[in-house]
């Protein structure tokens, strides 16, 4: 164990429970969110069977969870771990493409919440553990945005555009602190999100997460230096 403790979110996506693999095996205390329970499980038996420690499995819908279900969970992090050092925040809701007026009010609200609000909370809740951690990390992942902000993306494209603002305010506030804020592109890759945009592509010609999540490792272990706020893994 090298012991630090992450917080991943969407912990059961392709991306997320890749992610949770890595930091376990690279000897992270891994805490994994996620609304699915039957994919947290799925990702608990693989880190599990690879001779890894255990992960904390947190069950969460994003959509509704608040202050008081967070506040818990960090204290229980910090009584049971010592501390926080990273948050990934891989969660992320996409229901498929549409028009904006076939968007009914409460499938936009669920989507601001899951892919905007509980990230910002999480993350404002979060920060004074990383800033204690000496190291602290946080990262989002983002989205092409030139691609979103197109026809029939809808609250997902609104959202993903709101969410690089906040991570911009979030680095320029975490600038004189040694909490490094990332927000990172992680390309086009293998994924069932994917999969509800573009229906008729062969999921096989994408990479698999793996290969972000590698790259994603380097950053969160320190073993490589970003030359920005902004990471687009597209282009390696």
């Amino acid at each position: 164990m090298n012991g630090k403790t992450v917080i991943l979110t969407g912990a059961a996506g392709s991306l997320g429970s890749t992610l949770s693999l890595l930091c376990a095996t690279q000897g992270w205390n891994t805490v994994m969110l996620d609304s699915s329970h039957e994919g947290l499980e799925r990702a608990y038996d693989l880190i599990t069977d690879a001779g890894c420690p255990e992960p904390v499995l947190h069950p969460m819908d994003l959509s509704v969870t608040g202050t008081e279900q967070f506040d818990e969970m960090l204290e229980t992090i910090e009584s049971e771990f010592g501390g926080l050092d990273a948050v990934i925040h891989c969660a992320a809701r996409f229901e498929g493409l549409m028009p904006l007026d076939h968007v009914s009010p409460p499938e936009w609200l669920s989507h601001m919440q899951v892919n905007l609000n509980a990230a910002w909370l999480l993350s404002a809740l979060c920060l004074p553990l990383l800033r204690r951690s000496g190291a602290g990390r946080l990262y989002f992942m983002l989205e092409d945005l030139q691609k979103v902000e197109g026809a029939f993306w809808g609250p997902y494209g609104v959202s993903k555009h709101a969410l690089r603002a906040l991570v911009s305010q979030l680095a320029a506030e975490c600038r004189s602190s040694s909490v490094q804020v990332l927000g990172i592109h992680p390309g086009p890759m293998r994924s069932e999100l994917r999969s509800r945009a573009y229906h008729a592509e062969d999921p096989s010609v994408q990479p698999e997460p793996v290969r972000v999540a590698q790259a994603v490792m380097k950053y969160l272990n320190g073993k490589r230096k970003p030359s920005g706020v902004f990471l687009d893994l597209s282009q390696s």
